[in-house]
């Protein structure tokens, strides 16, 4: 079927409008679906819903059953609302008609389909992904998220949905209409209402396929079953709010892609597991104007809004003043904030410049996590302000932890929940470190998924490890470089990025930075084994090369001591990066040829 779905997309992109237009027929598989079996089966286990006055204790074993039960307590509330362009309300949805279009897609997908089938979202922004993707959980198929079909071959999102369709083989697409047009996939729009029709079944256990962003090599999907998603959201409430914290009724905002994890988690599953209202716009509409984002916060009064740190940064560098004298940020409490490595300048700069509109230092909630974990291992703290320490330069670049003042500044991401285990080990071994040492993070707990999917050796090697001291528990071996310091999680950086040089580690995030204030003519940096790669502005291709590359060199010695062997000079947009917006640093690698 993979290989189907790819013929499709490429003659997608060859043929015309007319011909495209022809087409109406759906791809389904004519075998039998390959059936997944768990490796842990979920067992029911109590989550408090609701809000204030009205929160309740209730049974829930699987995400059909919480949103079945958010039907039944608040039916006529408001679930999800669509920004067409970032601004005007295009769709929403009560949590009724939620529920009853899941269901009636779910009895249309059990016509075609049988249970544990993948099927394939490719669902442009809007409303009609979440109704598809709850329809899939309904109909118990494990939905695979994915971006949207889009004719530029060259896109990132072009080449993460066909590395997802290679690697999961799906049973179905699902998208809209025009979509439908375009490669023979069947809408999930405008379907006849046959909720009544629909019956409950006792679930296999896994929800869908969460792909990862593809940022160290090509994307691999996380398989997660209802039980790890219900934990992690349950974590999630758990680090996010105070003892005695009672859930009103509150907002989010969200502009991040929902196939990726932290748009789905905090754009979809985690209001609907609150009961929350969401509004959803596209990651374009917030790239064009970045401040519609901070607009929307403001006149929804969203008190929960999570972004990466190149969403702040991108509202610092194009939001003016004028723009931000309209806005009320006052009711905002959390802001979660994610990157690899998370920068005391961003949070210190966005706080200083919203200030005046209400925003709080304090409601920035650092945190830490992937794919492979649902989505959150570690954040907070959710009072005072984020937890950022100075450690010395030099005994980090020797995996030590020293404290020092001055120092090198580095942001916590929170005090891991008391349901995950965290160990820190020496890279590649089973051997935790000293407590002043910088090693792997692994991390077990009910919230980490089951493996990845059809790969049994990557399972093995990065969901089974097992730690001296631990028994025979299982850990998910991270990637990436940290240590616990007074209980808080520091990361510092991925194992396969850091840059050995001369026996010291050095984080290519440091010199990355240094490399981009070096030159006005340089607009981004990658720092990979021996190379620095140097992306030049477009304005500043009349610059000589050695000019550039000599400023490189000199401001990289002088900050890291490090007499870089090449500089190598890129056009713009050479760069690759994922559709999350990291650098795709095993592509970079490969990148010297194409230098000037």
């Amino acid at each position: 079927m993979g290989g189907a779905v790819r013929s499709r997309l490429a003659w997608f992109k060859s043929s015309t409008r007319r011909t495209r237009a022809t087409v109406v027929a759906g791809l389904i598989r004519e075998s039998v679906a390959r059936p997944i079996t768990p490796v842990n089966p979920f067992r029911s286990f109590e989550i408090r819903i609701g809000r204030g006055d009205a929160m309740l204790g209730t049974e829930v074993a699987s995400l059909v059953d919480l949103c079945r039960r958010q039907a039944e307590v608040r039916p006529h509330e408001r679930a999800f609302v669509f920004l067409d362009s970032g601004v005007v309300e295009q769709d929403s949805l009560t949590y009724q008609q939620l529920d009853r279009r899941a269901r009636s897609i779910a009895v249309w997908l059990r016509e075609r389909v049988r249970p544990g089938a993948r099927v394939l979202l490719c669902h442009p922004p809007g409303l009609d992904f979440v109704t598809a993707f709850l329809g899939c959980l309904y109909a118990d198929v494990v939905a695979v998220p994915a971006p949207p079909v889009r004719r530029a071959s060259g896109d990132a999102r072009h080449t993460r949905l066909l590395g997802i369709v290679d690697d999961c083989d799906p049973d179905l697409i699902l998208s809209t209409e025009d979509t439908v047009l375009d490669v023979g996939a069947l809408a999930t729009q405008n379907l006849d209402d046959r909720s009544d029709e629909w019956r409950p079944a006792s679930p296999s256990g896994v929800a869908y396929l969460q792909y990862t962003s593809g940022t160290t090599g090509k994307p691999r999907g996380v398989v997660l079953t209802h039980r790890n998603v219900l934990r992690n959201l349950s974590l999630i409430v758990s680090a996010g709010s105070r003892p005695d914290e009672r859930y009103e009724r509150s907002t989010t905002v969200c502009w991040l892609p929902v196939f990726h994890d932290m748009g789905l988690i905090s754009g979809v599953l985690q209001p609907l597991f609150l009961g929350h209202e969401s509004v959803l716009m596209s990651a374009q509409s917030f790239a064009r104007t970045p401040a519609n984002w901070l607009r929307a916060i403001s006149r929804y009064g969203a008190e929960i809004v999570a972004a990466p740190s190149l969403g702040y940064d991108l509202c610092l560098r194009r939001v003016t003043d004028e723009q931000r004298d309209d806005l009320d940020l006052s009711r905002w409490r959390i802001a979660a904030i994610s990157d690899e490595p998370l920068r005391a300048r961003t949070i210190d700069a966005f706080a200083r410049r919203f200030r005046p509109c209400g925003f709080r230092r304090e409601a920035f909630f650092p945190c830490y996590g992937m794919a492979e974990s649902t989505v959150l291992i570690s954040g907070g703290p959710v009072e005072g302000e984020p937890v950022v320490a100075e450690f010395d330069a030099t005994a980090l670049e020797r995996g030590l932890v020293r404290e020092a003042r001055p120092g090198k500044q580095l942001v916590a991401c929170g005090d891991p929940d008391p349901s995950l285990r965290v160990v820190i080990t020496r890279p590649g071994t089973d051997v935790p470190c000293e407590p002043d040492e910088v090693g792997e993070v692994l991390v077990s707990g009910p919230s980490i998924g089951e493996g990845y999917w059809a790969d049994p050796e990557g399972t093995r090697t990065t969901f089974g490890a097992t730690v001296l001291g631990h028994g025979d528990r299982r850990f998910l071996r991270t990637g990436n470089l940290g240590f616990l310091w007074r209980g808080q999680l520091f990361v510092t950086c991925r194992v396969t990025d850091l840059l050995e040089v001369d026996g010291r580690q050095l984080y290519p995030y440091d010199v990355e930075a240094t490399a981009e204030a070096a030159h006005p003519a340089v607009k981004a940096a990658c720092a990979v084994a021996g190379t620095v790669l140097v992306e030049i502005d477009r304005r500043s291709r009349t610059t000589p090369p050695d000019e550039i590359r000599n400023a490189v060199r000199a401001a990289v010695w002088a900050e890291h001591d490090w007499n870089v062997p090449t500089v190598v000079l890129l056009s713009p947009g050479a760069l690759p990066y994922t559709t999350s917006g990291k650098l795709r640093r095993a592509d970079c690698r490969s990148l010297h040829p194409g230098g000037y």
